[in-house]
C-alpha cells in the first residue's frame, strides 16, 4: 500500500466523456494511461460520466494527481477528477458533542480584553434592543436548555403539529421517508420503531447490515461512532420517553410520523469518503425516498458527489446537509446550490460560535445545547442514554423534519402531480427561507435567510406554477458550477472570512504564490486550482499559512499591493507556504507551476 499526504485516502476518479455513449473510449483511455483491471461504471442520466475505481490507496495523493492531469489531456475527456476520502480540518479541535460550558471556556481563554468588551458592549446594545421588541410583543418567550423540547418550540413544531395535523391517529410527517447516510444505527429505544432497516445499506463494508459498531477504525484519525444514532433521533424520536434513562430526560423527534432509513457511508463525520455519499444518494433515489439528511462534510468539492446530488434532485429528493462545524468555511456537499445548507443557532437566537457560516448558508436552526439520543459502548455492553449536545450535526436533521412536516401536510404525490419532480426541492427551499424568523442584528449573507419556523412554512401558500420562475436542478449544474472549478470562485469559497472588507487581496496573494500576475492568474487556476484547493481544503497548517499572508497584505498600504510588484517580491510568509507545498507530495504540475517553470 502506498502512504499518503495528507490523512486522505484514494478511492478512485470521476471522468466525464464529450458526449454520450462514449464508454468504450472511456475503457481505452483508462486502460492507457491507468492500467488493466480497473473497474469503469457509467453513473448519471447523462450518459457521458463515469466513475473508475481499483482498490482504495491504490494510488498515492501525488499519483492520483499526476494521473488526473494525464486523463484530461486525452482526447474526448472533458474533464477528470481524483475521488478521495478527505479530513474535514476544523480550525478548533472540537468533539461534536462537548459540553457548551466547556466550549464557552475554551474560547474565553483565546479571546483578547478588546474582544471581551466590544462583545460585552454588543450583549448590552442586544439586551437594550431585546427589551423594546419584547415590550411591543415582536420577541418570543426565553426558553430554557434543560428543556428537552426547547429545539421544537424554537422551530414552531408543536403549533404547526396542532394546526396541520389534527388526526391522532397520524403522527406528524407520515407517509415520509428520510434517507440518512451517516455512521449507521443502533437499536436505541428512542428511534428503532422508526426505522426502515430492510431498506438501509451499508457502504462502508457493502452489505446490508447498516449497524454502527460504536468502535473508532484503525485507519480514520477522528472518529464519532454512534454520531448516526444520535442525529437520526431528532428527527424521528416519538413524542416522550421511550425508556428510562436515569436522568428524566427523553427526545422527541420534529417529525415522529416519518420513517427513516439508515445509510452506513462512514465511520467518521470528519474523514468523508465521497464516492460513498455519492452513491448512497444515488441509491436513495432509485429507492424513492423523499428526503436525505445529511449531517457530515468535507472541505473538498468533487463533481461526482455532485452529479449524484443533480441525479437525486431531478427525482424530486430534497437534500439538507450541514453547514459544518468549527470549520472557516461551509463544507461540502451543504456549499452545493442544490443542497440547503444550514448553519446552528443558539437558544438566545444567535448564531452558534462552532458554527460554518458564509453566503452559501440557506437557514439556521438550533445546535446548541440539543438534547439527543446516544448509544456507547462500555466493556463491551450497549449502554443507551440522552445527552445533550452542539454542532450543525443536529441543525440539519431538525429541518430535514421540518421538510417532512411539509410534504406530508402537503401530499408529495399532489406536489409532483402539480409542479412535477424535479421542482420540489426548489419551491421547498424558496418557501422555506421566505417563511423564516430574522433574530435581531441577523446577518443573512453569512447565517442564511434566519432560523427556521415550521408554523410559518406550513402555512405559507404554494406558488402559481405559471407565474414564479424555479430553476430546476436539471440545469442547475450547467449554471452553478464555478464554486468547484477550482478557479477563482473556489478560493473565493474557502477564504470567505478572511477577505469579506477586501476580495483583491485573494487574487493578489494566490498570484503571489504562483509567481505570476494579474492577467496569467485565471489561466493558471484553470490548470491547477482544483489540486492547490484540495491541499489548502486538506492541511489546517497551510490553509492558516494562506489566511495569515492574507492578514499581512491587509495591513499594507492599498498603493504596495499591486500584482505587477508580487512577481518580484514574495513575502516570507508567502514562500513559507511555497515550501510547505512542495514538501508534501504534490503532483509535478503543480510543482512546476509553483516554480514558475514550464
Amino acid at each position: 500500500m502506498t502512504q499518503n499526504t495528507f490523512n486522505s485516502r484514494f478511492e478512485g476518479f470521476f471522468i466525464e466523456m464529450v458526449m454520450p455513449d462514449l464508454e468504450d473510449r472511456c475503457r481505452e483511455v483508462v486502460s492507457q494511461i491507468l492500467g488493466d483491471n480497473w473497474r469503469c461504471t457509467p453513473i448519471g442520466d447523462n450518459l457521458t460520466e463515469f466513475e473508475i475505481t481499483l482498490n482504495d490507496d491504490a494510488l498515492s495523493i501525488k499519483q492520483a494527481w499526476d494521473k488526473t492531469y494525464e486523463l484530461r489531456s486525452q482526447p474526448g475527456v472533458v474533464d477528470a477528477e481524483p475521488l478521495f476520502a478527505v479530513p474535514v480540518q476544523e480550525s478548533r479541535k472540537q468533539n461534536w458533542d462537548e459540553p457548551a460550558e466547556l466550549v464557552s471556556n475554551t474560547q474565553s481563554k483565546n479571546t483578547s480584553i478588546f474582544e471581551l468588551i466590544f462583545s460585552f458592549l454588543d450583549r448590552l446594545l442586544d439586551l437594550f434592543v431585546s427589551s423594546r421588541r419584547e415590550a411591543a410583543g415582536l420577541d418570543r418567550p426565553v426558553f430554557q436548555a434543560n428543556d428537552v423540547t426547547w429545539t421544537l418550540k424554537e422551530l414552531r413544531v408543536f403549533e404547526a403539529w396542532q394546526k396541520y395535523f389534527p388526526d391522532s391517529n397520524k403522527l406528524p410527517g407520515h407517509g415520509i421517508i428520510i434517507a440518512h447516510p451517516d455512521t449507521g444505527y443502533t437499536q436505541h429505544p428512542e428511534i428503532v420503531d422508526n426505522l426502515l432497516l430492510e431498506e438501509g445499506y451499508d457502504f462502508v463494508d457493502s452489505d446490508r447490515d447498516q449497524r454502527d459498531p460504536l468502535e473508532k477504525s484503525d485507519t480514520e484519525l477522528i472518529n464519532n461512532p454512534g454520531h448516526g444514532t444520535s442525529t437520526a433521533s431528532v428527527i424521528i424520536s416519538p413524542p416522550g420517553a421511550q425508556a428510562n434513562y436515569g436522568n428524566g430526560k427523553y427526545v422527541t423527534g420534529v417529525a415522529p410520523g416519518a420513517k427513516l432509513v439508515p445509510l452506513r457511508v462512514s465511520y467518521s463525520v470528519v474523514l468523508l469518503s465521497n464516492r460513498n455519499l455519492a452513491q448512497a444518494i444515488e441509491y436513495a433515489a432509485d429507492k424513492g425516498f423523499h428526503i436525505i439528511s445529511i449531517s457530515l462534510g468535507a472541505g473538498f468539492y468533487n463533481k461526482r458527489l455532485r452529479s449524484a446530488i443533480v441525479y437525486a434532485q431531478k427525482r424530486g429528493v430534497i437534500i439538507i446537509a450541514a453547514s459544518g462545524t468549527w470549520i472557516p468555511f461551509v463544507v461540502f456537499p451543504a456549499a452545493y446550490d442544490e443542497v440547503i445548507a444550514v448553519s446552528a443557532s443558539t437558544i438566545n437566537r444567535k448564531i452558534w460560535v462552532g458554527a460554518s457560516r458564509g453566503r452559501k448558508v440557506d437557514v439556521s436552526a438550533p445546535g446548541d445545547n440539543i438534547w439527543y439520543a446516544r448509544t456507547v459502548k462500555e466493556k463491551g455492553n450497549l449502554i443507551h442514554r440522552i445527552d445533550r449536545g452542539q454542532g450543525t450535526s443536529f441543525s440539519a436533521p431538525l429541518v430535514a423534519g421540518v421538510a417532512a412536516l411539509w410534504l406530508s401536510y402537503h401530499g408529495r404525490d399532489k406536489l409532483i402531480q402539480r409542479y412535477g419532480a424535479e421542482k420540489i426541492p426548489f419551491i421547498f427551499n424558496q418557501l422555506l427561507r421566505e417563511t423564516c424568523d430574522t433574530p435581531v442584528n441577523w446577518k443573512p449573507n453569512r447565517y442564511g435567510a434566519g432560523i427556521v419556523n415550521a408554523e410559518k412554512l406550513l402555512a405559507a401558500p404554494l406558488p402559481d406554477n405559471i407565474n414564479r420562475s424555479v430553476i430546476p436542478p436539471a440545469f442547475a449544474l450547467q449554471q452553478h458550477t464555478l464554486i468547484e472549478s477550482g478557479e477563482l470562485d473556489t478560493f473565493a469559497h474557502m477564504f470567505e472570512s478572511q477577505q469579506e472588507n477586501n476580495g483583491d487581496l485573494l487574487n493578489l496573494q494566490l498570484a503571489q504564490l504562483l509567481q505570476t500576475n494579474q492577467t496569467e492568474l485565471p489561466k493558471k487556476l484553470q490548470e491547477i486550482g482544483q489540486e492547490l484547493a484540495f491541499c489548502f481544503a486538506v492541511n489546517p497548517e497551510l490553509y492558516e499559512q494562506f489566511t495569515t499572508c492574507l492578514s499581512a497584505d491587509e495591513k499594507q498600504q492599498p498603493q504596495t499591493r499591486q500584482f505587477q510588484s508580487l512577481r518580484s517580491q514574495p513575502s516570507d510568509s508567502t514562500n513559507t507556504m511555497r515550501e510547505m507545498l512542495l514538501k508534501q507530495g504534490i503532483s509535478e504540475t503543480l510543482n512546476r507551476k509553483l516554480m514558475n517553470r514550464k
